[in-house]
């Protein structure tokens, strides 16, 4: 037997019965339901609702409001929760991502952190855009600039004779684009500062004393290292500049390196001071003057 076979004790009549038929129809009533495996008000009831809510289509740790029993019908689909606004972030994620990685590309190469450390420089995120998007404009730009960049850093070394980190420098660049027009460039700087062996050809020897002037090539890395062997060599060509009278012309990319090339020359002989100017120029070299029947100075044996 179901409810609505006791739809007649709900019309407008049944209010008309006496309290104590009331009572007993009601507890008839009651008896019914429970033969007829309905849901009674109690906490079974909301725990049964929770694990449907649990089993349906719902993001984790949402929050499930729970229904008082005796209000919920179980003739009624259960209604899964719209999703928060969490989820509505995690769906655009991969779109997100691209303006990520740009962003931490951009603060990379504000800290010159160009191609390294790995996995945390600015052409590691590019590499991961370009990935996902090969065509993605900002990130080509932001490649263009790194080559940019190390072509300054390129300079600014060969400015302070370090021909070696113009090289690294220089090599980053080819990683970043391979076929960048500016690379070429680039090999052409460091080629004019690296200072090529100077074999000297000795003019032959003349009947009478003749005006020769003498280039002698000097290492720039031992200078910079005032390299004990460099300095004795240095102390012989003082010595015979003073016998031979000659002037020379000391030149060199830095002061400071004119100036340890000089005070060395200088220091041959106490009691004689060389006849010597100095130029900023490259490469680094000694050019001496004289009047002689043949080239007297030998150069520096490496």
């Amino acid at each position: 037997m179901t409810l609505h076979h006791l739809s007649p004790l709900y019309r407008p009549s049944s209010r008309l019965l006496s309290n104590s038929k009331v009572a007993i129809l009601l507890s008839l009533l009651l008896m019914l339901s429970a033969c007829a495996g309905l849901p009674t008000a109690s906490s079974e009831g909301v725990s049964v609702v929770a694990d449907q809510l649990d089993e349906s289509p719902v993001i984790a740790n949402t929050a499930v409001a729970k229904t008082p029993a005796a209000a919920i019908d179980p003739d009624l689909p259960v209604v899964a929760l719209e999703p928060s606004a969490s989820v509505v972030v995690a769906a655009n994620a991969p779109t997100d991502a691209i303006a990520f990685w740009l962003g931490e590309a951009g603060w990379a190469f504000e800290q010159d952190r160009l191609t390294t450390p790995k996995g945390e420089s600015a052409y590691y995120y590019l590499t991961r855009v370009l990935t996902k998007e090969p065509d993605n404009a900002p990130a080509i730009a932001a490649l263009e600039k790194i080559v940019a960049r190390y072509y300054e850093l390129l300079q600014a070394s060969l400015t302070q004779g370090k021909i070696q980190q113009a090289r690294i420098f220089l090599s980053r660049a080819k990683q970043v684009m391979p076929k960048h027009g500016q690379l070429t460039n680039m090999q052409g700087l460091i080629d004019s500062h690296v200072v090529k062996p100077v074999v000297a050809v000795p003019e032959p020897e003349t009947a009478v004393p003749l005006m020769r002037k003498q280039q002698l090539p000097l290492p720039i890395k031992l200078i910079d290292q005032q390299d004990e062997g460099l300095a004795q060599w240095l102390t012989i060509v003082a010595l015979k500049a003073h016998n031979l009278a000659a002037t020379m012309l000391i030149v060199a990319p830095t002061d400071a390196q004119a100036r340890w090339i000089y005070q060395t020359l200088n220091g041959a002989d106490p009691e004689q001071r060389i006849r010597a100017n100095i130029k900023r120029s490259r490469p680094a070299r000694i050019e001496v003057s004289y009047l002689a029947r043949k080239d007297e100075l030998e150069v520096y044996a490496n």
